[in-house]
């Protein structure tokens, strides 16, 4: 889930309430005088959490302390890490070591005294510091501060000198110079290289197209008797490449250059690789390349390149590819009664949740187990519970026998993969194969036919993570269903009352076009941070706006506006939100009702263990910051779902 510090039990309930302390709502705006060039200072309040091995989220207020209203405001930070995603902020320009950002288009002022509250997600990188050293105030004389340090100048807007226009001087015009014709240079004569036909072959196999794009596996094979290390290859192809994985695509003018990954990078003599990728088509071009050529060969050295079309049906290669996107089949009406309620349960929390007692006392029959993540005291490629060591799957510890035994008694059990912090597998586990082998040790372990993939902060924006993990999934759906097994899989992202930002929705797309179409959209319905609303109304405004967004996604074509309802799921977080809002009891019974009425495929919360009161005996991350007593949410739920 979005929130930071559940799923880690040894985080102070101390530094909870500092996190919580630091998000203000901006305030509303009022007419008042323009600044004083002696205006007092800008404070900015900068604080790290969700801290990953790749990268970390950060929570900013910037306050007004001069005494009129700050219009149009804009500071540049001197910063040094890797800003990816901004969240109440508009990014106007990132270079290396700086970083501008600027007021949203809706909220470009602060008025004095006031706080403007944002997020920015960032990628770590190496050595460099992951707070800013120094901000500066552009287009107003206002010193300013990060965390209390030392204060920096603001930069004035400069008045502009006026500048006299020259009398323009006649110039000459010189007589022309005969061109001398330079004598031919002889070019070598290519060697042809020797061996097998000395070509190199590309089959091309288009698995799905649409209106404005298809979805294409590649073939390469090495014909020739050279090692080709690394493999690169320039196509001439009207269409646009939009999404690759297992190769790197770089643009060219009229086409687009192949380049092998970074974890295969040679081509042997008489071996064959492959790839895939995804083409915007644009005014009816084709999507078969009419061109190839080998780059990067030996001086002297021709090698010939060949691309044909691979009828449909025939494999392009024998590696194994993810399986094409059907044509999605009509969707049955939503019906109630077929909603999933699955409450996330916290593995990485101690005590260690009982998950048949958790049955009993709260009603519940399926809880979403979180969160599976690489082991940070082991391999990359090692799944364990919250990252530790002791708890990584197959070992002793990894809660085998707690899981199956509320599996005996009846209960269903999801595992979701990710969260808001340590690292998702697909983010340190590079290699496709023991990234595959990883989700499907999970899946084997438990006997689940239901997982998740909670995809948030920084790992959102990470576009090869997203691709490897989109491979590696489609290609364990395709091994279940091999041995007679279903697995459905849900996405859980980040959402606002208005939908899913951009970087969900080509998440999705993603994985349906590896081959994937989710059970559900799982929406992180919390944490809005536009100050107190209505959380279950917002929620449900979430639901549908997001269910409208799929439409624009080839997979979901042709599906009613109820039917991609359907394919929606829905996870507040109850009581006190990070942010300051508050989903309440009767948000929980009333969104309950709502879900099933209108078929929501898995309504859930975060998360179970905080169902209860706080109190000086508990972590602030294990209750819920609201006085209702324990399990009211999950009776509200229950309720609900029934009435």
């Amino acid at each position: 889930m979005r929130r930071p510090t559940p799923m880690r039990r040894f985080l102070p309930a101390a530094v909870l309430l500092a996190m919580l302390a630091t998000t203000v709502s901006a305030t509303t705006v009022t007419a008042v005088p323009a600044l004083a060039a002696a205006s007092p200072k800008v404070s900015v309040s900068w604080k790290n959490s969700a801290v990953t091995a790749t990268g970390f989220r950060s929570t900013v207020g910037v306050t007004n302390g001069s005494g009129a209203t700050w219009r149009g405001w804009t500071i540049q930070f001197a910063y040094a890490s890797d800003a990816r995603t901004f969240r109440d902020v508009r990014k106007v320009s990132s270079a290396k070591g700086a970083l501008t950002v600027a007021g949203v288009t809706a909220r470009p002022d602060i008025a004095k005294g006031a706080t403007a509250s944002f997020r920015i997600d960032s990628r770590t990188v190496a050595k460099a510091k992951t707070v800013p050293t120094s901000c500066t105030v552009v287009g107003a004389a206002l010193p300013c501060s990060v965390n209390g340090g030392a204060a920096t100048p603001g930069k004035p807007p400069a008045t502009p000198t006026p500048t006299p226009t020259p009398t323009p001087t006649p110039m000459p015009t010189p007589a022309p110079k005969p061109t001398t014709t330079p004598a031919p240079t002889p070019a070598p004569t290519p060697k042809p290289a020797t061996g097998r036909d000395g070509t190199v072959a590309v089959g091309w196999l288009d698995n799905a197209t649409w209106t404005t794009g298809s979805q294409s596996s590649v073939s390469v094979t090495n014909r020739t008797a050279l090692r080709l290390a690394p493999w690169r290859i320039r196509f001439t192809y009207a269409a646009t490449v939009d999404t690759i994985w297992d190769a790197t695509a770089s643009a060219t003018p009229g086409g687009f250059i192949a380049s092998a990954p970074s974890y295969a990078g040679s081509l042997d003599a008489g071996a064959a690789t492959s790839f895939g990728l995804t083409s915007k088509t644009a005014g009816g071009a084709g999507v078969l390349p009419t061109a190839c050529t080998v780059l990067d060969l030996p001086t002297g050295t021709d090698v010939a390149c060949t691309v044909s079309g691979v009828p449909s049906g025939t494999p392009a290669t024998s590696t194994p590819a993810p399986a094409p996107i059907a044509v999605p089949a009509p969707l049955t009406e939503p019906r109630a009664g077929r909603t999933l309620i699955a409450p996330y349960v916290d593995l990485g929390l101690w005590p260690t949740a009982d998950l048949r007692t958790f049955a009993e006392q709260t009603g519940m029959r399926a809880f979403t187990l979180a969160f599976v993540v690489s082991d940070n005291g082991g391999s990359a490629c090692t799944p364990a519970w919250a990252g530790f060591d002791a708890y990584r799957i197959g070992g002793p510890q990894d809660f085998h026998g707690n899981i199956a035994a509320f599996q005996a008694s009846g209960g269903q059990v999801v595992v979701s993969f990710g969260g808001a912090v340590n690292s998702e597998l697909a983010l340190r586990c590079t290699d496709p194969v023991k990234l595959q082998a990883a989700y499907q040790q999970v899946v084997d372990r438990f006997g689940v036919d239901r997982i998740d993939l909670d995809i948030e902060g920084t790992a959102l924006g990470d576009t090869a993570a997203n691709q490897r993990r989109a491979i590696a999934i489609a290609r364990v759906v395709a091994a279940q269903a091999a041995k007679g097994r279903h697995l459905d899989v849900s996405l859980t992202l980040p959402v606002m009352p208005t939908g899913l930002l951009g970087e969900g929705v080509a998440a999705v797309r993603g994985l349906t076009v590896a081959g994937v179409r989710p059970v559900a959209v799982n929406l992180m319905a919390m944490d809005y941070g536009q100050g107190a609303q209505p959380m279950g109304p917002a929620a449900r405004s979430a639901a549908l706006a997001t269910a409208s967004q799929l439409a624009t996604i080839p997979a979901y074509a042709g599906l009613s506006a109820s039917a991609r309802l359907s394919m929606i799921g829905i996870t507040p977080m109850v009581g006190l939100n990070d942010t300051g809002e508050v989903f309440t009891r009767t948000d929980a019974q009333d969104l309950a009702a709502w879900s099933v009425a209108n078929g929501i495929e898995v309504l859930s919360y975060w998360e179970a263990t905080r169902d209860q009161p706080c109190n000086p005996s508990i972590g602030a991350y294990m209750c819920s910051g609201v006085r209702d007593a324990k399990w009211s949410f999950a009776h509200a739920v229950v309720t609900g779902a029934t009435r």
